[in-house]
C-alpha cells in the first residue's frame, strides 16, 4: 500500500505543476481559438481563489479519504472541461474547480510522503515533488507538439488513474506542540523564508527573459535558458537533497549564498547565462522548509508553508515588476539577501529551541 499511496502523490503532483504551467503553455492555442484578452487575469483570480479554498478545506479535514482521491477527480474533470471548451467563457468556469482541486492536492501530496517515509522524509519528499517540475515542463512542450485538447484529455486520465492510487489514503499525523517560548516565532520564520522562496523562484523566471532581452540576446535563447532553469530546478530536487538532508538549514544557507551569487552575475554580461544554475541551487528550498515544519509541527505546517507559498510567488513577483528592466539584478539580489537573513535567523533560532 505504501508503494501505491507513493506512487498516488508523484502523480498527484506531477498534475499539479501540469496545471501551474497550463495558462502558460496554452496562452498562444487559446488565444487563436477564442478572444481571451484581458479575462486571463479573471482566469488567474479564480484560479487563486480555488487554489485557498481547497488549501482551507484540506487543512480543516484531516481524513484524506475520499477527500484526496476526489480531489484529483476534480482536477481531471476541470482538465475536461477546459479540453472541451467551445469559448473562453467555459475555461473561466473550470479554473475555480481546478484550483480547488489543486490546493487539496498541494497539501495532501506534500505531507503524504513524509508521513510514509518518517525515517527519510527530505529526501523522498524532494525526489516526489521533482514530479511538479516534470509537470511543468512536459506541459509547454506537448501542447506544442500535439493538438492541445488531446494532450489535455491524456492528462485529464492521468488525474483519474491518480485518484485511484490514493484511494483509502490514510489521514494526516498531528503533532501536539507545547506552546513553549520561541515556537510562534519559528512558525513565523518558517513562513516568511517560504515566502521569500517562492518570490524568489517566481522571480528569476518570471524576469530573466525581459533583462536578458535588454542585454541584446535572442529571444530564442531567452527561452532556452528558461527551459534549462526548470530542468536544473528539477535536477536539483532530485540529486542535492541527499546532500541538504544531512544538515538542513545550515546547507540552505550555503544554497541562497549561492542564488546570491548568480543574481551578481546579472551585472556581469555575459556572466548572466549561467542563469540555469539559480533552478538547480533553489530546487531543494522549499521541500526542505516544508519537511522541517511537518517534522516539528505536522500537516499543519505544510499548509501554512503552502498559504506562504501562494502569497510570496504572488506579491513579490509584484514589487519586482515596478522596477525597470536594468533594475531586475538589483531585486533579485534584493531578494536573495532577504531570504538568506531568513534562512540563517531560522538556523539560529531551531537551534536554540533544541536545547
Amino acid at each position: 500500500m505504501r508503494l501505491r499511496l507513493t506512487l498516488g502523490s508523484v502523480l498527484s503532483l506531477f498534475l499539479s505543476g501540469i496545471i501551474a504551467a497550463s495558462p502558460g503553455g496554452l496562452l498562444p492555442q487559446w488565444q487563436e481559438a477564442f478572444e481571451v484578452g484581458s479575462r486571463l487575469s479573471l482566469y488567474f483570480n479564480l484560479y487563486l481563489a480555488g487554489l485557498l479554498a481547497g488549501l482551507t478545506l484540506s487543512r480543516l479535514t484531516p481524513a484524506r479519504h475520499p477527500w484526496f482521491s476526489l480531489a484529483m477527480a476534480l482536477a481531471g474533470l476541470g482538465l475536461l472541461g477546459v479540453a472541451s471548451a467551445r469559448s473562453f467563457e467555459t475555461i473561466l468556469w473550470a479554473a475555480f474547480p481546478l484550483g480547488l482541486g489543486v490546493g487539496a492536492i498541494n497539501l495532501n501530496g506534500n505531507s503524504l510522503p513524509g508521513e510514509l517515509y518518517p525515517e527519510r522524509r527530505m529526501v523522498v519528499l524532494s525526489q516526489v515533488n521533482a514530479a511538479f517540475g516534470l509537470g511543468a515542463i512536459a506541459t509547454p512542450f506537448l501542447v506544442s507538439l500535439f493538438p492541445w485538447r488531446e494532450v489535455l484529455v491524456v492528462f485529464a486520465l492521468t488525474a483519474l488513474a491518480g485518484a485511484l492510487l490514493v484511494w483509502r489514503a490514510p489521514a494526516g499525523q498531528v503533532v501536539r506542540v507545547a506552546n513553549g517560548h520561541g515556537v510562534a516565532g519559528w512558525m513565523w520564520l518558517l513562513a516568511l523564508a517560504t515566502a521569500m522562496y517562492a518570490g524568489l523562484e517566481q522571480g528569476f523566471a518570471t524576469f530573466s527573459g525581459a533583462y536578458f532581452k535588454e542585454l541584446g540576446y535572442p529571444t530564442a535563447l531567452a527561452g532556452a535558458l528558461l527551459s534549462l532553469y526548470w530542468v536544473a530546478f528539477t535536477v536539483g530536487r532530485l540529486l542535492l537533497s541527499y546532500w541538504v538532508a544531512r544538515d538542513p538549514l545550515r546547507h540552505l544557507t550555503w544554497l541562497v549564498c549561492g542564488a546570491a551569487g548568480v543574481a551578481l552575475l546579472y551585472f556581469l554580461p555575459p556572466l548572466p547565462l549561467l542563469f540555469p544554475l539559480a533552478g538547480l541551487l533553489i530546487g531543494p528550498i522549499f521541500t526542505t522548509l516544508m519537511t522541517l515544519g511537518q517534522e516539528r509541527m505536522g500537516v499543519s505546517a505544510v499548509a501554512y508553508a503552502l498559504y506562504a507559498g501562494a502569497g510570496g510567488s504572488t506579491l513579490i513577483p509584484a514589487l519586482l515588476a515596478l522596477l525597470p528592466v536594468t533594475g531586475v539584478p538589483w531585486g533579485l539580489l534584493g531578494a536573495s539577501l532577504a531570504l538568506l537573513t531568513l534562512t540563517h535567523s531560522l538556523r539560529r533560532l531551531d537551534a536554540r529551541l533544541a536545547l
